[in-house]
């Protein structure tokens, strides 16, 4: 009777707003998300509402919210969900403005409406952004680990199917199981059919406890981001980065604590495909071959030579509270699993250089979007100093003493080719292996039309940040490049670490 008498409310108030129309559509906004609201509240929830908003890492760190730009990805935009706090709740630290929130155990958070425009790449991910339970730090370790895969536009359910580009979605962000029945029971009495939802699970148990969810203290804090990548149309990614209204997001809180059905954590999904090296027969000796002629091609009288190594440790690896792992309270700087992470070493280890007017970087690597192994590879360069803010503590709201990781410039490998030409084949023509290779210089001035160059900003360059500093890196600032390779069509997730040939970077002193 109970169901009766809430599909009929949600009938009614769907059918007074008019009937069913898609969230961006130029009749309206979509009567749906009135009409689930009120499904919600009808059967015992508290329903509050929050919004979209793009954030900005160099502004972040520039106002002492955060200590590091944590390896932003050059050019590419960046949104959250600012989750409202229910009565009762404090606003530590002003988190809430910044997109984080905590949530207890039987709690969910609800995206409806339109997906990003159309790019090579958007996702939904929820972040573990703050542990608190057992701190190295007083106010608590920032960890930002991905609590799960990315919901991403390869395997998001969208209405309608087709392309999954500004179409109609769902995604539940919760941690229980009774919960997520309920919500999904509201959704389709409000008209939106179960083929557009998608279930987002925040691990609370796999068996022993992966969060530390409640709104206390000692409780996790999280964040959803957003990720999108190399929009078709700019302006309509402008449009939808400037529109805090772009979707609806709701904090779904039942009347009374229920009895918990808490998740484990889903099985990871599976990032092994097939090795480059098979693919691209000779591979690696195109490398070999291509390094020889950047070398033999490039004067200098000093040169430095880089390979890469992983950047960070998984998230999953992050997430259990065990003192014994090498990744105990590590910083993974939103590391999650669409994307390999690499960055420059020398000999195993991590390293850097310095970039004076009279040096050069030569980039070079395999494009792994032309073997076919992912759906776009970048590269970014980036800070590697450390801010120390951790002194006093006040400087700070959000990590201590990371490294800033500013990405200021990068390339993707749209642009390693141009005019149907890999950069590599500059250096290595007619090679049958060029074609999957790329070669990029990264230096401070790169000459009007010089092609494959990619220029690297000092402080106050950028005539709209003068004043901030972290939107450039100074001539003896510490830098590394980074580099990643997203969404392998064959898997739906970042390409493996075994599958990938990994990046290489030569340094030239020039005079």
């Amino acid at each position: 009777m109970k169901k009766v008498m809430l599909l009929t409310t949600a009938l009614i108030l769907f059918l007074i707003i008019g009937g069913c129309s898609d969230n961006n559509d130029e009749t309206g906004p979509d009567p749906r998300v009135a009409a689930f609201r009120n499904t919600l509240e009808n059967s015992g929830f508290a329903v509050s509402e929050g919004s979209t908003k793009q954030i900005n890492p160099f502004q972040f760190i520039h106002d002492g919210v955060i200590d590091s730009c944590a390896g932003n990805n050059a050019g590419q935009p960046y949104k959250c969900f600012p989750v409202p706090l229910i009565p009762g709740e404090e606003d530590e630290q002003g988190r809430k403005e910044q997109g984080v929130f905590r949530l207890q155990p039987y709690e969910a958070i609800v995206y409806v409406g339109p997906t990003p425009p159309e790019g090579d790449y958007f996702s939904y991910t929820v972040f573990l952004w703050m542990r608190h339970h057992n701190s190295l730090i007083e106010k608590g370790d920032w960890l930002f680990a991905a609590l799960g895969d990315p919901t991403n536009n390869l395997t998001i359910k969208t209405e309608g199917g087709g392309s999954p580009f500004e179409k109609n979605t769902m995604i539940v962000f919760t941690p229980d199981e009774g919960i997520y029945n309920r919500i999904l029971a509201a959704a389709e009495l409000a008209g939106y059919p179960d083929s557009m939802i998608n279930l987002f699970v925040i691990p609370s148990t796999n068996p022993i406890p992966l969060t530390n969810l409640g709104l206390g203290r000692e409780s996790d804090s999280m964040l959803v981001l957003v990720r999108t990548a190399n929009f078709k149309d700019q302006q309509k990614g402008n449009d939808y980065l400037n529109n805090n209204a772009y979707g609806t997001v709701f904090r779904v809180t039942p009347g009374s604590p229920p009895a918990l059905q808490p998740y484990e954590q889903p099985p990871a999904r599976n990032r092994n495909s097939q090795k480059e090296t098979d693919l691209i027969p000779d591979l690696e000796n195109g490398l070999e071959r291509l390094k020889t002629a950047i070398l033999v091609q490039t004067e200098h009288v000093q040169f430095r030579s880089f390979e890469s190594i992983r950047w960070f440790f998984d998230s999953r690896d992050v997430l259990p509270d065990d003192p014994t792992s090498p990744a105990y309270h590590q910083f993974v700087a939103g590391e999650a699993s669409d994307t390999p992470y690499l960055r420059t070493a020398e000999n195993g280890s991590a390293a850097n250089f310095t970039l004076g007017m009279d040096d050069l970087v030569i980039v070079y690597g395999v494009n792994h979007a032309a073997t076919g192994i992912a759906t776009y590879s970048s590269l970014s360069v980036y800070g590697d100093w450390q801010t120390n803010q951790c002194d006093p503590p006040s400087q700070f709201i959000f990590g201590c003493n990371d490294h800033v990781w500013n990405g200021v410039a990068g390339m993707n490998s749209h642009s390693f080719v141009l005019n149907g030409k890999s950069g590599a084949e500059e250096y290595i023509p007619g090679d049958p292996v060029a074609p999957y290779l790329y070669a990029v210089k990264v230096k401070r001035i790169c000459a009007p039309g010089e092609k494959f160059c990619v220029p690297v900003p000092q402080p106050g360059d950028d005539p709209a940040h003068k004043d901030n500093p972290y939107y450039g890196i100074g001539l003896t600032d510490p830098m590394l490049i980074g580099y990643r390779a997203y969404l392998n069509p064959a898997t739906k997730s970042g390409p493996s670490y075994e599958d990938i040939v990994f990046d290489r970077a030569i340094w030239f002193k020039t005079k």
